[in-house]
């Protein structure tokens, strides 16, 4: 028998015109940043563990998108669901809350919102953070994505659960209108890929707590998957402005140094770093050296001219 679905709110409620509503969290102290989660469709409390990172020079905004956690899913699906029109939303919410201009800090899924975010109202957004992000299905080769994430793959082959955490994610990709208890439950095993080094206790302890704490807005998965996931959004996003740190995990199999690079290739000025031994997650695995990234690059971006 598998365990119910959680129920986890965040701090508070408010609503948007039309009686729509939104669910958000703030923590940390300093300047206002916003946390977009990945997914598709996850909802921002998986965020927390990021945000307490990030608390050391923001105050962060964890912000449930349409659909997840008591956040109003949008009328007009699955146009709601597309990219711009989650942009519209992260932006009517960030003056909802009477937000100047914020700094954006976007994960995976997420890491090609808050990008497209920043492209699409430059004045709303004054730094840009990318954890291994992307520009969209179609904005990297075919062959070369493959070929990265089987090198990726080749690190843990010889592990006893690999075959199974394989066979899980395929069959994942392959459900056809699941539940969100089928999609969740299916999802179990599927990540220990999610890191460099799955067997550590760091690894092995925010697994559990994946597992424990998943929900999925079912919806706007499956609308990104049939309707907009291979699209390639980097002439949106070439337009950015504002300073911006890409980082990305080496051993990453979802969206790992071909999909970044690819990302920072259109940003002007954007600055790429790689942390090493971390895969999809490194602000879980390697919180340190992401510290140490962010904290030189918004020291750089500050520092006084001349």
């Amino acid at each position: 028998m598998t365990a119910p679905l959680p129920v986890i709110e965040l701090q508070n409620l408010s609503v948007l015109a039309g009686h729509r509503q939104f669910e958000w969290e703030a923590v940390g102290q300093g300047r206002p940043l916003v946390w977009v989660e990945g997914g598709p469709g996850f909802p921002a409390h998986l965020g927390r563990p990021d945000v307490e990172l990030l608390g050391r020079w923001f105050t962060c905004y964890l912000i449930n998108a349409p659909g997840c956690g008591r956040t109003s899913a949008p009328l007009d699906s699955p146009d709601g669901y597309s990219l711009l029109a989650h942009v519209e939303f992260f932006e009517e919410v960030r003056m909802a809350l009477g937000l100047g201009p914020v700094a954006l800090a976007g994960h995976s899924w997420g890491g090609l919102v808050a990008p497209a975010w920043a492209a699409r109202y430059p004045p709303s957004v004054e730094r840009l953070l990318v954890l291994d992000g992307y520009a969209g299905g179609g904005s990297v080769d075919e062959t070369a994505a493959t070929a990265e994430r089987e090198a990726v793959f080749d690190r843990i082959r010889d592990r006893p659960w690999f075959d199974d955490a394989v066979g899980a994610l395929e069959r994942v990709l392959g459900l056809e209108s699941p539940t969100e208890q089928e999609l969740c439950d299916s999802f179990s095993p599927v990540w220990p890929l999610y890191f460099a080094e799955p067997d550590s206790a760091i690894a092995r302890a925010h697994t559990e707590r994946l597992r424990r704490e998943l929900r999925w807005n079912i919806s706007v998965a499956e609308v990104w998957d049939r309707d907009f996931e291979a699209l390639d959004y980097r002439e949106l996003i070439a337009s950015i402005d504002c300073p911006t740190l890409i980082l990305v995990g080496e051993h990453d199999f979802v969206c790992g140094p071909t999909w970044n690079r690819a990302l920072a290739a259109v940003i002007p000025g954007a600055h790429y770093v790689e942390i090493a031994d971390a895969g999809h997650l490194p602000q879980y695995e390697r919180p340190e050296a992401v510290a140490a990234a962010i904290d030189d690059w918004l020291r750089s971006v500050e520092a006084p001219a001349g």
